[in-house]
């Protein structure tokens, strides 16, 4: 009796392990890229950085359409679907002027939010220790499902510096990113 318990306790277990596995099996993944190239007119308020010790500051939020239902069509399954939505890469590039750099900055912060007001806002990538003399820099991205900020129309992204210099009132910052998407149509 114990063997036919024993065998039958295995048998289930080993089903439960391979419906598990068919569901891993029938995940979509894909994934999104994200440019977004803004002017940055310098700091708000045109603030004063104490040339020692710097000062933490952001700039204004930037709006990018997600158009996310039109992906996930295109991936032949619906928002409903969609398991998770993680950050995949950020890079934050400075297109102009010629002459701008991030030795301005030693650390960098970027936070996500569904609204431009900050709503849901959340830390996505951050950089300490920024290199010097360099027009780009990879962020350090966040472990984090980010489903419902993708789900949204748009997405926010706020970039906040510790500055030790304010950017040239001329300076264009290109914002590329991508994040990777995991659906699967038979649900959790």
């Amino acid at each position: 009796m114990k063997r036919i318990t024993a065998v039958f306790t295995l048998a289930g277990l080993l089903i439960f392990a391979s419906c598990d596995k068919l569901k891993e099996l029938a995940d979509i993944n894909f994934s999104v890229d994200y440019k977004e190239t803004v002017d940055v007119p310098g700091l708000p308020n045109n603030p004063n950085i104490p040339p020692t010790e710097g000062l933490t500051e952001s700039i204004p939020r930037i709006g990018t359409a997600t158009n996310s239902e039109e992906t996930i069509k295109q991936y032949n399954t619906s928002s409903d679907l969609i398991k998770s939505v993680k950050l995949g890469k950020l890079d934050l590039i400075f297109e102009g002027p010629a002459s701008q750099n991030f030795d301005l900055v030693d650390s960098i912060w970027v936070f996500v939010a569904t609204s431009s007001t900050g709503n849901n806002e959340q830390l996505i990538a951050h950089k300490y220790g920024v290199p010097r003399n360099v027009r780009q820099v990879s962020m350090d991205i966040v472990d984090l499902n980010l489903k419902d900020h993708f789900l949204q129309d748009s997405m926010y992204f706020r970039l906040q510096g510790h500055f030790y210099k304010a950017p040239d009132s001329a300076t264009r910052l290109t914002i590329d990113t991508r994040f990777d998407a995991v659906a699967n149509p038979l649900g959790d």
